[in-house]
């Protein structure tokens, strides 16, 4: 389990920072192919209740950060023996058996809560450090990766990364609704 430091840095713990404790209640669903993906994303723009810019900023950061999120565990997450990528992007697929995506999210009107597993835990704290540390030296090649991983950093309050080699990885994090300091990419 790690999260990263407003400069990048990994800082590890045995706890997630954040959770949907204390929330009053918790919705899930599993993903069981990348068509599941538009409606999982309308689900969690439904919960977030309001009509207002703030409410509208909010549900547009949700819908990019789990677009973010289900797009790395539905086609970069899933790699061979080699490690070679399975899945090309946009390629519509079914989840294999054994294979399982979940979305958790939790909503108490100021604070969204989100965070995908997926069954591959391929992810590891070099590897997301080397992607944030990617887009912090402001590389301007279209082909860079870790963008998604970026972004959450960015804009999600206590975003972290928790991991099992080889069999889990959860990502994860708030949005808030009136964004502070903590989210970087408010200010």
């Amino acid at each position: 389990m790690f999260t990263l430091s407003r400069h990048g840095r990994v800082i590890c713990s045995q706890v997630p920072q954040a959770s949907c404790n204390g929330f009053d209640e918790v919705h899930e669903w599993p993903v069981l192919s990348s068509e599941d993906k538009e409606e999982i994303i309308s689900r969690v723009e439904r919960i977030i209740e309001g009509n207002n810019e703030h409410h509208e900023f909010l549900r547009q950061r949700a819908a990019l950060m789990l677009d973010e999120m289900l797009e790395n565990a539905l086609y970069n997450a899933p790699r061979d023996l080699n490690g070679n990528q399975i899945y090309a992007k946009g390629e519509k697929r079914s989840l294999v058996s054994g294979e399982k995506i979940l979305v958790r999210c939790a909503y108490d009107g100021e604070r969204l809560f989100l965070e995908v597993s997926d069954s591959w835990g391929k992810l590891s704290p070099e590897i997301v450090q080397g992607y944030i540390a990617i887009n912090l030296a402001h590389d301007t090649s279209t082909d860079r990766a870790g963008r998604g991983l970026y972004f959450m950093w960015k804009f999600m309050k206590d975003f972290y990364v928790n991991f099992v080699p080889g069999l889990k990885t959860s990502v994860g994090g708030y949005l808030l609704l009136n964004p502070d300091t903590c989210e970087y990419g408010a200010t």
